[in-house]
């Protein structure tokens, strides 16, 4: 237990610093995940050494229970920041970019990995199949604060942010799909274990379990206001205890825990008192904030350096690769049908920002865990570092471009 009080001091006072200099750090070409990571790079053995991961358990066990609980309440913040006219107004698009525009990121992610690093087929499906989905938590940097309030549309920032809830759980089924061929040596094992691991218990039953949950809370919220039975200090820690119920009741049952949180606060959201939900989202916010800099600092210190080095530079061309193709692709084969409710400016927004992160970390760990093999982690990782560095940079800039342009046309 000792050798955590370091971590818990550097995290705790990078939660403090970053907490004073929001405004700036939000305005700027550095993120608070750019932040945190370069942290974790300095404190970690490479460097400085006052944290070394490696000594607190297995690596790919804390990583999967670190970034699976940092998700849980970042997923709960999304899907309370998405407003009811913007769910209604968006849910077509965002149907067509998570089957199709998934499917485009997978494929070209998969086809990336083969063509730099020489995989075979399922091997480099499970590594695209890792980088796909869109990180709430690295989107909700780009989406949210009041830079972002001022210059992008509300409809732009909640098709960001239903996509990175909704295809973090969806990611679970692309990943399942190589991982047992890999695991089960193809056939009918691999085929059961996507079907009913997969799909009946993994997404099926965790929608189910977490739209159940979320209404149930919401009723009895209700129900415990109308009769005076809650103080509002109680009410505004609600959403918080609803992530970590849902997280642990869908662990329980073998269900995605991702999927289920999301479902549960999407649907919270929908059903709760909109009067309140305002309050209830900061709230979450706030402890998704506490959250997010001690995983990027995890993340930092666990960085694979050397075997970066033994991969070479076919990695830094599978990454480079995987921001300019897989999320603009995607985004290409679907525009012809997105511009019924996007303008160009948006598109091509949208176009760019597809970032990977903490989602892609947890399954990358995940995988490690269930096979004992590190490959996954330590390619992934880099295409997570650069997408860190590339979205974090450019998130103000572009936001700013954004608005400019908006401003012209509109002259």
């Amino acid at each position: 237990m000792e050798r955590l009080y370091p971590a818990l001091a550097l995290a705790g006072f990078l939660v403090l610093a970053l907490g004073l200099l929001s405004r700036t750090i939000k305005g700027g070409v550095l993120s608070e995940p750019m932040v945190a990571t370069g942290v974790g790079v300095l404190a970690g053995p490479q460097v400085l050494g006052w944290l070394d991961p490696a000594s607190w358990g297995p690596v790919e066990t804390v990583l999967t229970t670190a970034t699976r609980l940092t998700l849980a309440i970042a997923l709960m913040g999304v899907a309370l920041r998405i407003e009811h006219a913007q769910l209604r107004a968006i849910w077509r698009p965002m149907g067509l970019l998570l089957t199709a525009g998934m499917l485009a990121m997978w494929v070209a992610s998969a086809a990336l990995a083969d063509w730099w690093l020489g995989l075979g087929l399922w091997t480099a499906l499970l590594l695209g199949a890792v980088v796909t989905p869109t990180d709430p938590v690295v989107s909700s940097a780009i989406v949210t604060g009041r830079l972002a309030r001022r210059n992008l549309p509300g409809r732009l920032r909640g098709s960001l942010s239903l996509e990175s809830g909704a295809n973090d759980g969806l990611a679970f089924l692309l990943v399942m799909l190589p991982l047992g061929v890999l695991v089960h040596s193809g056939g009918i094992g691999a085929a059961r274990a996507w079907l009913v691991d997969g799909l009946l218990v993994g997404v099926l039953l965790a929608v189910a379990m977490g739209a159940a949950l979320g209404y149930g809370a919401a009723v009895l919220l209700e129900l415990a206001k109308g009769r005076g039975l809650v103080e509002r200090h109680s009410v505004l820690s609600y959403t918080v205890a609803l992530s970590l119920t849902t997280l642990g009741a869908a662990r329980l049952c073998g269900a995605d825990a991702l999927i289920a949180v999301f479902a549960a606060g999407l649907v919270f959201n929908i059903v709760s008192d909109t009067s309140q939900q305002q309050e209830e989202e900061n709230v979450q916010e706030a402890v998704s904030k506490l959250f997010m800099p001690p995983v990027f600092v995890l993340f930092g210190a666990v960085l694979p350096w050397q075997e970066w080095q033994a991969m070479g530079w076919p990695l830094l061309g599978l990454a480079l690769g995987v921001l300019v193709v897989r999320r603009p692709l995607a985004l290409l084969i679907c525009a012809p049908l997105l511009r019924r409710w996007y303008p160009p400016r948006e598109l091509a927004f949208l176009g760019w920002f597809g970032p990977v992160g903490v989602a892609a970390l947890f399954y990358a760990a995940h995988i490690w865990e269930r096979t004992g093999e590190p490959f996954v982690f330590h390619a992934a990782s880099a295409v997570i570092l650069a997408s860190i560095i590339a979205h974090g940079a450019t998130a103000a800039p572009l936001t700013r471009l954004f608005a400019r342009h908006a401003s012209r046309e509109a002259a």
